[in-house]
């Protein structure tokens, strides 16, 4: 091999090396961002497993992640069917990808939904709790540093903001009744109750029985299409 040759040759490889460097570069990138965000549909949970887990867990997430990310990936899905409720179908359809995002069963959010504000985006309590998912000022600031809320009766915003809380919870509690009484109650307030044997509330109840409810409704939407 001559001279030129292998300096053509050596040229070759270095862009070569730079190239594969790049895809890794990227691909870790875009790896961290996605690990952080896509929660059920990751490589790595198969059929089965998939199935075990919403069997131990219907409501919400247990796909071994742990929320680290402060966004949300909204992912495209063919499978939205909206319910026929207060909720305009654009709202109902974000929250689903949402849902889909941060692994929670849509229409557990949507009974949760119902069941604090009926639907109605604008309200207020006079416990302070703003908007679609009621979320407490006490909540505000931190909510508002992480994920840069600025408008917490902003339907958009506001399931945002519930459904960052509800990850997080069923992350610690992995129990949908527990989830929902940390949720109204705070962690606080829920836990003395379970110290005394009580593990679910009539409110708990009450979001569970809508939320069957509610996959009725879409089960039978899905098959009189």
């Amino acid at each position: 091999m001559n001279t030129q040759q292998g300096k053509k040759q050596k040229r070759r490889l270095m862009r070569l090396y730079i190239f594969l460097a790049s895809i890794f570069i990227i691909g870790g990138v875009l790896g961290g961002v996605i690990v952080g965000a896509v929660m059920a549909h990751g490589s790595g949970i198969n059929e089965e497993e998939r199935q075990a887990l919403s069997s131990s867990a219907p409501y919400g997430t247990r796909d071994g992640k742990a929320l680290t990310d402060e966004g949300a990936l909204i992912l495209e899905s063919s499978d939205f069917v909206p319910l026929e409720c207060g909720l305009p179908e654009e709202i109902q359809e974000y929250t689903y990808y949402l849902c889909e995002a941060y692994y929670i069963d849509f229409d557990f959010v949507m009974a949760l939904m119902y069941s604090e504000s009926s639907f109605r985006a604008d309200i207020v309590s006079d416990t302070n709790d703003y908007g679609l998912m009621q979320i407490n000022a006490v909540n505000h600031k931190e909510l508002s540093d992480k994920l840069g809320i600025t408008d917490f009766t902003d339907p958009y915003q506001n399931i945002r903001a519930g459904l960052y809380i509800l990850r997080g919870l069923f992350e610690k509690y992995d129990d949908a009744a527990k989830v929902l009484m940390a949720y109204n109650m705070g962690d606080y307030g829920a836990s003395v109750l379970w110290e005394k044997g009580i593990c679910s509330t009539t409110y708990t109840n009450k979001v569970l029985a809508k939320a069957d409810e509610y996959a009725a409704m879409r089960g039978s939407s899905t098959n009189e299409q």
